[in-house]
């Protein structure tokens, strides 16, 4: 019965920790692309929100001149970050990115 509790635990975290990893792979490839790291640390966390839901990023911005930004090279962004998630290892992809 043990056994199976432990299978169940590192599942459940295995896939928790993929869309976590899946999310924060793609905002620091977003921060890259986009030369948001030359921002300080504290403000840098506050301009971007993402999550991760059915192989789909949202992200969420107060800044109007970064969604149209990300709106307009989001194809070259969906393909930057596939690159990275497959260099990883990971065998998802990022679909599409969706602006909230």
């Amino acid at each position: 019965m043990d056994g199976i509790k432990d299978v169940m635990r590192k599942r459940l975290s295995i896939q928790h920790r993929g869309k976590n990893m899946i999310g924060s792979i793609a905002k620091n490839e977003i921060k890259s692309y986009l030369n948001i790291e030359k921002i300080d640390a504290e403000t840098q966390d506050e301009i971007l929100t993402w999550y991760v839901r059915h192989d789909r990023l949202f992200i969420k911005t107060t800044q109007q001149s970064l969604k149209i930004q990300i709106f307009k090279e989001k194809l070259s962004i969906i393909k930057r970050i596939n690159q990275k998630l497959s260099e990883i290892g990971y065998k998802t992809e990022i679909e599409d990115i969706i602006l909230k």
